[in-house]
């Protein structure tokens, strides 16, 4: 691949970033709009930690280990519907042939459907992430700050353990030369205390 020449990413969802930036603006909106639940009724606990493991689709490993702080409140979307936040403190190590240490702060959006049992749920955020090599397998990330965009799908099996997958896009956003960008995807295990 030619230095610069961005990612696929970027070259096939040019405005992508765009639309994400509109979707969480909504959220928020509808969020602030939607009736409070009461705190007491959130009894799964605000804080939350999470392992997760796969690879980006040149076989470069990631294994993640993801602290979050969770917002005390929750909002009814609808009767069976609500919608969370959370704070998620990131550590990955990436590659396993020339370990990178990835260090990410990002604001989620958590949509869980359903009051009690099995509940299915839909996560979207974005936010920073900084890496310790701008090089990871030959893919050139342009330098240590980057963007990120993630993506989830699981079940909550329990009030406090959840179960699911995670889309992880991390990029420059063409704020340096050469932007290569990293998609992962994983599994993530959920433990909410």
């Amino acid at each position: 691949m030619k230095k610069g020449s961005g990612n696929g990413f970027a070259e096939g969802w040019g405005g992508f970033i765009s639309y994400i930036a509109i979707i969480c603006a909504v959220l928020t909106i509808v969020a602030i709009s939607a009736p409070l639940v009461h705190a007491g009724d959130y009894s799964a606990g605000r804080y939350s930690l999470s392992l997760a493991a796969g690879s980006d689709k040149h076989g470069s490993g990631a294994v993640r280990l993801i602290g979050a702080l969770w917002c005390p409140h929750q909002f009814s979307i609808t009767e069976n519907t609500s919608l969370s936040g959370r704070l998620e403190f990131d550590l990955g190590l990436l590659d396993s042939t020339d370990t990178t240490v990835d260090i990410g702060l990002q604001p989620v959006f958590h949509f869980t459907y359903g009051a009690s049992g099995l509940r299915p749920y839909l996560d979207l955020g974005a936010g920073v992430h900084f890496l310790s090599r701008s090089e990871i397998r030959g893919r050139e990330m342009g330098g240590a700050f980057q963007f990120s965009l993630v993506a989830g799908i699981g079940m909550d099996l329990n009030r406090n353990i959840g179960l699911g997958y995670r889309f992880l896009h991390i990029s420059n956003a063409n704020i340096h030369k050469d932007n290569d960008g990293r998609d992962e995807h994983l599994v993530l295990l959920s433990w909410r205390f």
